[in-house]
């Protein structure tokens, strides 16, 4: 298909709309041409990567052609492939009134939700997707990547079991299929995918940076140190010059997590000492200690944030970090028993950061409440 749509492009007949509607536009005439000319027109800029001549003939040809649904559908796919996603989902909801069977609008359009973290919209539109044609590869796993998205962990397991069913050398999705069984803490099965991962990846995976840094995380969780150290140290051959890799605040974190706290804090040190933003890697540092249920010297840190940020040089970004670092402290001081200090910082949280507050609390007060109503359920709660 896309070597007759290359031969067309070269073809005298092509040329001939070409020259006719760029003379037209040249001269500042309107080309009143046929739609499918104008639409042959937009094809070949968008093929050549010229987005905004692409645009053009396309706003031209529904300004002609207003009742036409082929400018409706080109349309969106110059805003897909520009990767503006909030007007591609415009337009492609526009294509699906034209068509509601159209299956690559679907496609498309659930990679747009996801892309903008609409994902119950990107779920929705994953299942049309699959109504249409079951077992579609592309669909399928965004039906994964929406789900693990909503912290539907087992269901979207399930669905990337079904996929790598049918693409098993898919080292993507293997990739998320580990990140995804993480969070169930099946750290023996994520490992074992992310081995088969890097195996396929062979170092030409964009994502093989990440495998090896989540396979890093995985084999400390399993207690082998050595490996994890290893698969951190193969992760460096494939770090982007422009990437934030904090290998010291990682090192450490694969230390803490084999617990070895004299060999983590070393590491933690030096990253402190590189540091560009001190606060936001000593936030970064609290929640390593968090995720290894070090709840107290997690909270210590926190501390020591907020007596650092009373300097006046902290004055404009204060609040931020007050915000960022609230309901992390709250969650701290909960696990610790620390309830007059726990209280505080909960009402807090709630005000500031409702959305991280329901991140660290949801499984704790009762299914479906809301953050507000928190601290009525802590304040009323068993001691």
């Amino acid at each position: 298909m896309q070597q007759e749509e290359d031969d067309y492009f070269q073809s005298e007949e092509f040329m001939d709309i070409l020259e006719r509607y760029e003379q037209a536009t040249a001269s500042g005439h309107t080309p009143y041409m046929d739609i499918d000319e104008l639409i042959d027109v937009a094809d070949y800029y968008l093929s050549t990567g010229k987005y905004d001549q692409a645009k053009e003939a396309t706003e031209l040809a529904l300004e002609l052609h207003p009742d036409a649904e082929d400018p409706v559908t080109m349309m969106a796919d110059i805003m897909f492939e520009t990767q503006q996603w909030k007007e591609a989902i415009v337009w492609l909801n526009r294509v699906l009134d034209n068509n509601p069977f159209d299956l690559q609008a679907w496609v498309n359009i659930t990679d747009s939700y996801l892309q903008t973290e609409q994902y119950a919209e990107a779920l929705d539109s994953a299942e049309y997707a699959l109504a249409i044609q079951p077992d579609h590869p592309q669909a399928t796993l965004q039906k994964a990547f929406a789900l693990t998205h909503q912290e539907r962990y087992q269901e979207a397991g399930e669905i990337f079991d079904h996929y790598l069913e049918q693409c098993p050398d898919d080292e993507l999705a293997l990739y998320h299929a580990a990140f995804n069984l993480c969070f169930l803490e099946r750290y023996a099965e994520a490992n074992k995918m992310l081995t088969r991962a890097e195996e396929l990846s062979e170092g030409l995976s964009p994502e093989h940076l990440n495998i090896c840094l989540q396979r890093s995380y995985t084999e400390a969780r399993l207690g082998n140190l050595q490996e994890a150290l290893a698969a951190l140290e193969r992760s460096k051959s494939f770090v982007d010059p422009d990437a934030n890799v904090d290998y010291n605040l990682l090192t450490g974190h694969v230390f803490l997590l084999c617990g070895h706290q004299d060999k983590a804090t070393e590491h933690f040190a030096k990253a402190l000492s590189t540091a560009q933003d001190i606060t936001h890697t000593m936030r970064a540092i609290a929640q390593v200690f968090m995720d290894c249920q070090a709840y107290n010297i997690a909270s210590d840190i926190f501390q020591e944030i907020e007596e650092l940020i009373v300097k006046p040089e902290y004055e404009e970004s204060r609040a931020d970090i007050i915000k960022a670092i609230c309901p992390s402290q709250a969650y701290c001081y909960y696990q610790t028993g620390h309830k007059a200090e726990y209280l505080y910082y909960l009402h807090m949280a709630v005000q500031l950061n409702p959305h991280d507050t329901e991140i660290f609390f949801r499984d704790v007060f009762p299914l479906g409440a809301r953050p507000e109503d928190y601290p009525y359920y802590a304040e009323n709660s068993p001691d």
